[in-house]
């Protein structure tokens, strides 16, 4: 640094990364002077509150910077002024860009400090080096990648914004069509299928918003289990216990964004798919409408209840890649409302919870009520006739799945997972009668369900009733089916509801052995956007409120 000048400013460091963490601890204590400040590219000095906007980058992940001065360092570079760290500044100030999210790599692209390409080859030597890749991803798209990022670039350079997924690389389950790739979903015996001739719409949509394809995510096989275990490509670990199942049937999807081995994902939710893997490996997913996204293009599981949904670090990544994939102009998430109306289902979502969940959940409402919101817990018996109309009439799963694949599953029976296959096999022999009559009751659940909900905004569970189970407590056939079932129970009605219903880790909150538990915001049909927003403020004011150190109001969670 320069001499002279005034003296230097002192800066004590803590970074926040999904909770306060002290830099102090590593000793790092940084003084600046503000003539030095030139030097790193800050323009205008005296510019405090565009200054404010700025990071020094940490070696491991941090969003924020705390300086004891009142300033505050953000993670992009705002008002034409940039803040760079100089070559030989220390080590600590360089960061990992695959650590960057949507939002944070759209920043730098645009104000220039990153490009497409760099950030892709980035993502790219990371999965070659991954232990686990081989398990992650089937089939690793690099070709396309590269030439999806150099499009990127030469756009940014001509002027042409196509939106915040613009360069952004993503992963794609192994169920949705992408030119030239084969839809394994999970399953040799599909991996034999030819290739795809098109891009399934979703993925088409995102091509043409400007996302990098980095490969095709490993699933459980035809996406039927909440588990994640895949015997043929191998079983993705989870990203905060290696030993711990991944959740399913989106495994790849959700360990990729976990462990930075793509920025966002796609998935698809039948049952609870998207939802269950991001609850497990502590990052948010969105199951959408019924209907708000198209399926066509992709190997189904069933043609009633499949969705497909955004995977991502946080909500506002996973709202932007939710508007690319829906084709509609991106637009910020909006504060949500204060006083929302909150039920918290004692039927059903809260029965049997282990005790961190039940802790981690008691926690997330705690927080809902200091936001200002109205928190209930009561029964809803109604809840329970979705799980019900599986066990008078099958599921539409097995019925349908035993439909589009009864040649595949009688000719080659033994090539497929037979414990997926015993679930599909289960109601193959019913009447088709039992199958009309599914869908005649799950309508009159859905158009009364709601209705007698007046005056609710929301319903909010945890996501799962348990901690994921171990991989060794998965050994017999016995104990695989009933975690399965377990896993699945509180994401599936919302399926039968056909409700967007979003999981995010509970904020400040950790659970034994570092692991995450979700919390799941339902609402009506089409009410993505409420669900979102609620979960993006519960996600601020829960940062906040570890950061205050738990101080905030417990706020209005009643029992009745």
């Amino acid at each position: 640094m320069t001499g002279g000048g005034p003296g230097p400013l002192e800066f004590e460091l803590v970074g926040v990364e999904g909770g306060v963490r002290s830099v102090r601890e590593a000793g790092d204590l940084i003084a600046l002077r503000l003539e030095d400040l030139v030097e790193y590219g800050v323009e205008r000095i005296a510019d405090r509150e565009a200054l404010a906007q700025h990071v020094l980058e940490l070696e491991h992940p941090v969003d924020q910077l705390l300086v004891t001065h009142g300033l505050e360092f953000g993670a992009v570079a705002l008002h034409g002024v940039s803040l760079t760290v100089p070559p030989g500044y220390p080590a600590a100030m360089s960061q990992d860009v695959t650590e960057l999210g949507v939002g944070e790599l759209g920043a730098a692209y645009r104000s220039g400090e990153l490009d497409p390409v760099e950030v892709t080859e980035a993502y790219l030597d990371k999965i070659a080096a991954h232990r686990h890749a081989r398990s992650i991803y089937r089939v690793v798209t690099a070709e396309r990648a590269r030439r999806q990022a150099s499009s990127a670039s030469r756009l940014f350079a001509d002027g042409i914004d196509l939106g915040p997924m613009q360069g952004v690389p993503v992963a794609i389950k192994d169920l949705l069509d992408m030119a030239g790739e084969v839809s394994a979903a999970g399953s040799k015996v599909m991996a034999e299928r030819p290739p795809a001739a098109e891009d399934a719409p979703v993925v088409a949509r995102l091509d043409e918003a400007g996302a990098v394809f980095l490969g095709r995510t490993n699933m459980t096989e035809l996406a039927y289990s909440g588990v994640g275990i895949n015997p043929h490509f191998g079983t993705p670990p989870c990203a905060l216990d290696e030993e711990r199942v991944p959740g399913g049937s989106s495994s790849g999807s959700g360990v990729a964004v976990a462990l930075g081995l793509a920025a966002a994902a796609v998935g698809s939710d039948t049952g609870g798919s998207v939802r269950i893997p991001a609850a497990v490996n502590g990052i948010v997913g969105l199951k959408t409408t019924d209907g708000a996204l198209p399926t066509s293009g992709s190997l189904a599981l069933s043609l009633t209840l499949d969705t497909i949904g955004p995977m991502a670090r946080d909500t506002e990544d996973a709202w932007a890649l939710y508007n690319a994939l829906r084709l509609a102009p991106h637009t910020a998430l909006r504060e949500a409302a204060g006083g929302l109306s909150l039920l918290a289902p004692t039927t059903l979502l809260g029965e049997g919870l282990e005790r961190p969940v039940a802790d981690a959940f008691d926690h997330a409402l705690a927080l809902l009520g200091g936001l200002g919101h109205q928190v209930e817990r009561s029964p809803l018996p109604r809840l329970a006739e979705a799980p019900a109309l599986y066990r008078d009439f099958g599921s539409f799963a097995s019925h349908e799945a035993w439909a589009l694949y009864e040649v595949e599953l009688t000719e080659r029976a033994a090539d497929f997972d037979p414990r997926v296959t015993s679930r599909i096999l289960e109601h193959a022999e019913r009447p088709a009668k039992d199958y009309i009559r599914l869908h005649l009751r799950r309508e009159e659940l859905r158009q009364r369900f709601w209705d007698e909900l007046a005056g609710v905004d929301a319903i909010v569970a945890p996501t799962l009733p348990l901690l994921p189970p171990r991989l060794e407590d998965l050994a017999s056939d016995e104990e695989y089916f009933r975690y399965n079932a377990l896993l699945l129970r509180n994401t599936a009605p919302f399926n039968v509801l056909g409700s967007p219903a979003v999981s995010l880790p509970v904020p400040g909150h950790t659970a034994p052995g570092g692991l995450s538990v979700g919390l799941m915001i339902a609402a009506r049909p089409g009410e993505e956007e409420l669900v979102m927003r609620l979960a993006r403020q519960l996600e601020r004011g829960g940062a906040s409120h570890h950061a205050a150190g738990g101080q905030h109001a417990a706020g209005s969670a009643m029992n009745r």
